[in-house]
């Protein structure tokens, strides 16, 4: 599925909500005027919008990742990413969390230094809208390139959005070993029987 305009090809997972092209191309330009305005002060006019209209499709707590990704580098390559910030869990009003997180992606990711005003036009910006975590019985449910998963055990967490596992050819076993590893877990963490899995899918679009 393609749609034309500011948005890239889009990966519907299952189980994604649908959403219609302009309330994706709102989230998205949304989220490219918030992180101009910390860098040069100026108001988001689609946040004022937004918060006078307050569109349906745009108002339920889901949960949302803000990615930002460089220009010219393919997703599966590392070095494209510039910042990803998300909630599995939202809070306020979708629009109002892809607005914050935004920010937090551009200025908070402490694996990077913030966004300059300099970068902007080489940063390409990923919004994926969640659906609920939904416990599973066991690792062996996972459905690779459709489920993000978040591993818990202990006070060890990690997460990986479906795409990620897509993004990087991995199979289920790959996935799991790489998000024990994220969780500062050894490479087959995923196998203690103490391991909880919750899954969830998600609407992915980009610029």
């Amino acid at each position: 599925m393609r749609v034309k305009g500011i948005l890239s090809p889009i990966v519907q997972c299952c189980g994604g909500r649908l959403m219609d092209k302009e309330s994706q191309k709102l989230l998205l330009k949304l989220a490219r005027e918030s992180i101009l305005e910390n860098l040069t002060a100026s108001p988001s006019p689609t946040l004022e919008f937004l918060d006078k209209n307050r569109p349906k499709d745009l108002i339920g707590k889901e949960g949302a990742f803000v990615t930002l990704r460089k220009k010219g580098l393919d997703s599966s390559d590392q070095r494209s990413l510039r910042g990803c910030i998300g909630n599995v869990i939202g809070k306020r009003p979708l629009y109002r969390t892809v607005y914050r997180l935004a920010k937090e992606s551009a200025f908070g990711d402490v694996r990077f230094s913030g966004v300059t005003i300099d970068e902007m036009d080489n940063i390409e910006i990923e919004v994926s809208v969640l659906t609920p975590l939904q416990v599973v019985d066991s690792y062996s449910d996972i459905v690779v390139g459709q489920d993000g998963v978040l591993l818990t055990s202990g006070v060890h967490r990690s997460l990986f959005l479906p795409q990620v596992a897509v993004e990087q050819n991995w199979d289920l076993e790959t996935m799991l070993t790489n998000l024990s590893l994220k969780a500062g877990l050894n490479p087959n963490g995923w196998e203690n029987p103490d391991c909880r899995f919750e899954v969830f899918q998600a609407t992915i679009f980009g610029e």
